[in-house]
């Protein structure tokens, strides 16, 4: 993969370098906005406003809580959101023993994408005797189980009443969204996140499809009150008072989830379709 900022990158890298010991940072996605600042008491200052988000695999020989998250977040402010990014981390030795199937993401990722950094000294040094074959059967399997899973959460969800169950049934809806972004994300990339929040997973996907941006989009207010409302992690029960809400945006957000649902299984299945046909063939 070819990228034009390495600008960009070298800074990124810096910052990540400073806040974990690293071993090799690969740059395997890249997607630019360009838009447009109008003045229009001045037309002069008017100007455009360039942003682009990177995916980079870091491979690291330490494991910090909330890393991804944590170094995301520096580098969008450090950087005036100019740059941002979707951080994997993972430790060499854990990347070393994962099962051959399991492997075949990081050869994509390590062999295909941009080199941006790798330690003098201590670089990754995974090797692939070959190119891993993806086990289809795990694939199927591991989907159905993500899809069965929130068919379940949805489904008892509409059992619910009360008019004190608002943030019941939205944590419900985010455990099912949360699934259905695992399954296809195992099914797109072969990939299995160590990192789960609602948005962190939205970025993943957006890689091969643009379906969690049209569902789920962040454009109007109306828009950002029902993703705060998904992303919303279910723990927050532990300390949820209940009382009685308005259910308007629990509408809203749950006719989002249904269609989410059934987009998310036709796209699932025509790609474990064409996945099984591509093995007949070969």
């Amino acid at each position: 993969m070819k990228t034009i900022d390495s600008t960009g990158l070298q800074l990124i890298s810096t910052i990540i370098i400073e806040r974990i010991s690293t071993s090799g940072i690969y740059c395997f996605g890249e997607k630019k906005k360009i838009q447009a600042v109008q003045n229009p008491f001045q037309e002069s200052l008017s100007k455009q406003k360039e942003h682009t988000h990177f995916y980079l695999l870091v491979i690291t020989n330490e494991i910090i809580e909330n890393a991804s998250c944590d170094i995301a977040d520096t580098i969008k402010t450090k950087t005036d959101g100019r740059y941002t990014v979707t951080l994997l981390l993972h430790k060499t030795t854990s990347v070393r023993f994962l099962a051959p199937h399991k492997m075949f993401f990081f050869h994509e990722a390590l062999t295909k994408s941009q080199m941006v950094y790798e330690h003098v000294n201590v670089p990754p040094n995974i090797a692939f005797d070959e190119i891993p074959i993806r086990n289809l059967e795990s694939i199927r399997s591991h989907w159905n189980n993500r899809k069965r899973i929130a068919e379940v959460y949805l489904e008892s969800k509409n059992q619910i009443d009360g008019s004190d169950t608002e943030v019941i049934q939205e944590a419900m809806m985010h455990s099912a969204v949360e699934q259905l972004c695992l399954g296809l994300i195992d099914v797109f990339l072969g990939y299995n996140p160590n990192h789960f929040s609602i948005a962190y997973l939205f970025d993943l996907c957006e890689i091969f499809t643009d379906l969690t941006s049209e569902i789920f989009p962040r454009n109007t207010q109306e828009d950002k009150k029902l993703f705060d409302l998904i992303k919303a992690h279910p723990s927050k029960l532990r300390w949820t008072r209940l009382k009685t809400m308005n259910f308007l945006h629990t509408e809203l957000l749950q006719k989002r989830c249904n269609l989410f649902q059934q987009k998310a299984i036709e796209l699932a299945e025509a790609e474990l379709n064409r996945l099984e046909s591509l093995k007949f063939k070969n």
